[in-house]
């Protein structure tokens, strides 16, 4: 029985934040209310707040689990890349930066909500979040091979990771001031220097 109910309440979640995120990025989180996500859902009111404190509470679980996933997917194509031909620290990084960057053009609607609704604290649960946790650490255990400190290799992962957000939602979302296409190579460029 425990087993099943678990699984239910499984279930119950995804639906839930399925439809949340259908609704937030077809009409904006302000403009959806939480009756309307429940019923979207598929579920009571009351049900909603078995799982969520209130609509903000659920656009941060919303955007952790889709940017899991993402990263999730992310890692699994550099360690396939990785098989295929061994790659250098800076390859490595550059792959993996590429990998997300596609991920957003495929789902600009995920990349737009992310940064809108991205708080501080947000970032730090997202930025500490497990899928990241090989890859931040390959991050600081080469960048110190290199001669810095474990401290350098966190500030500059977290200025790459805030230089390719910021980017990608100016270039790809508001297409200024510059249209992605004539940004990349100097994104590239700026994250090899970074690396450097």
């Amino acid at each position: 029985m425990g087993g099943k109910l678990l699984e239910n309440k499984k279930l119950k979640a995804t639906r839930l934040y399925e439809a949340a995120y259908e609704l937030f990025t077809l009409k904006g989180v302000h403009a959806t209310v939480v009756d309307e996500i429940a019923r979207h859902a598929g579920m009571a009111k009351g049900t909603f707040y078995l799982y969520c404190r209130d609509k903000y509470d659920l656009v941060d679980k919303v955007i952790i689990r889709k940017t899991s996933i993402l990263l999730g997917r992310t890692m699994k194509a550099l360690t396939e890349k990785k098989e295929e031909h061994p790659l250098s620290f800076q390859e490595s990084v550059v792959f993996f930066v590429d990998s997300l960057i596609q991920e957003f053009l495929n789902d600009t609607r995920f990349l737009e909500l992310v940064f809108k609704n991205l708080s501080p604290a947000l970032f730090e649960r997202l930025f500490r979040c497990p899928e990241l946790e090989d890859m931040r650490q390959q991050f600081i255990d080469n960048f110190m091979l290199g001669g810095g400190t474990s401290e350098t290799a966190r500030q500059r992962l977290y200025l790459i990771v805030c230089m390719v957000g910021a980017v990608c939602y100016g270039s790809i979302i508001m297409k200024m001031p510059y249209g992605f296409d004539n940004i990349r190579p100097e994104l590239y460029r700026s994250i090899e220097r970074i690396l450097a």
